[in-house]
């Protein structure tokens, strides 16, 4: 027990430390006049924080300390897994702390950097339990399983796109502000489309997840969260388009049961291709009022537009979804994963002069750890072969 691997736990963590020094570094500002690294140290204080705050601290560096317990304690023990995941996490909170110290409107906090450890400390006594127990994030030996894990990343991504900041509010206030867009609704055609498009994968990674006799509960748990969920949860309100997508979901899934598996994953793969050619081609078809003509040098590119949380975990969940669905549909892993990179390499060039494109280099980055996540999680040719006799 004690010497069993975790195959996922290696990419899973470079994931997080990824969205950790995106998060804690957002939205990019340097200051003109960047502190040296005593400055810095002088700048950490124990400044006051919000519950808000506070929580989230906690909640952004618990997978980081799991994760890190899960690599460490097969070849160390528990007691070092632990000790070494939690200091391993300490030492990157002083290193962003000290990096906000250059970004505004950041302020390095010792408040941050202390709920940061704590957090490390908790996540890694969850690992430490989680291999206790003997399980693994995903089985080496069954490849419908590890289909099963990137379907499930693919529906945990879109919870965490609808219920971001994941900060509970049971209050009046946030009822009544949650249900207010309903009484006056508003249903733009292009974001009842993307919502209906967005509930379409959910769908066809709930059915890949459950029992055929279960799914449809399943899928109606997962709506039911989500509207709750935005509910009564702080800054969330309830979309109309969302509600009307999902009032035609169901006639939707109808008819599109009467294909197969494969036939469905390959028609939602085209629809969701289609809809992020459609984002990137409007500004060409709208001319000089859509595309400025000017190419941005290196440093204006990466600096530009970058997107807050909420958005990237939207395009980690498109384009993860989008290889699972390719590579379900019947492609080779690494060529559903080699797919998506180029596609969204393809509209990244393609709205290079856009004023405010929607595709960008953290697109690049995000689609490219989804091309490594399908590839290597996606079963290849021989348990597609397996899934469809199933």
């Amino acid at each position: 027990m004690a010497s069993r691997s975790h195959f996922a736990a290696p990419l899973l963590l470079a994931v997080f430390v990824g969205l950790i020094v995106y998060v804690s570094l957002y939205p990019f500002r340097v200051v003109p006049h960047q502190p040296t690294m005593i400055e810095a140290l002088h700048l950490l204080t124990w400044a006051r924080a919000s519950h808000s705050d506070m929580f989230n601290n906690l909640l952004l560096y618990l997978p980081f300390g799991f994760c890190g317990a899960l690599l460490i304690e097969p070849r160390f023990g528990r007691v070092a897994g632990i000790v070494a995941a939690t200091i391993a996490g300490a030492a990157l909170s002083t290193c962003m702390e000290l990096l906000q110290a250059s970004i505004a409107p950041r302020v390095p906090s010792l408040t941050d950097l202390s709920l940061n450890t704590l957090g490390t400390l908790a996540g890694a006594i969850l690992g430490s339990a989680w291999h206790m127990l003997g399980a693994s994030m995903t089985p080496q030996t069954d490849p419908r399983s590890r289909s099963r894990a990137v379907a499930l990343l693919v529906v945990v991504l879109w919870l965490l796109t609808r219920l971001w900041p994941l900060i509970p509010d049971p209050g009046l206030r946030q009822l009544k502000a949650a249900v207010r867009p309903l009484l006056s609704p508003r249903a733009d055609l292009a974001e009842l489309g993307a919502f209906l498009l967005g509930w379409l994968v959910v769908a066809q990674s709930v059915f890949h997840l459950a029992r055929r006799q279960r799914a449809v509960d399943v899928l109606l748990i997962v709506i039911a969260v989500v509207l709750v969920g935005r509910t009564f949860t702080a800054g969330n309100t309830l979309v109309t388009a969302e509600v009307a997508a999902i009032a035609l979901l169901l006639p939707v899934l109808v008819l599109l049961s009467r294909v197969g598996d494969v036939a469905r994953a390959a028609v939602v793969a085209a629809l969701l291709a289609a809809w992020f050619a459609w984002i990137a081609v409007a500004p060409l078809l709208k001319g000089s009022a859509g595309m400025s003509g000017h190419v941005p040098a290196l440093a204006e590119f990466i600096a530009r537009n970058p997107p807050s949380v909420v958005q990237l975990a939207g395009k980690a969940f498109s384009y993860v979804a989008l290889g699972w669905l390719l590579a379900s549909a019947g492609l080779l892993p690494h060529v559903a994963a080699g797919v998506t990179f180029l596609l969204v390499v393809l509209l990244t060039l393609l709205q290079l002069s856009a004023p405010a494109p929607a595709f960008g280099w953290v697109d690049v980055l995000i689609a490219g750890a989804a091309a490594v996540v399908v590839a290597r999680w996606m079963p290849n040719s021989r348990g597609h072969s397996a899934f469809r006799k199933k």
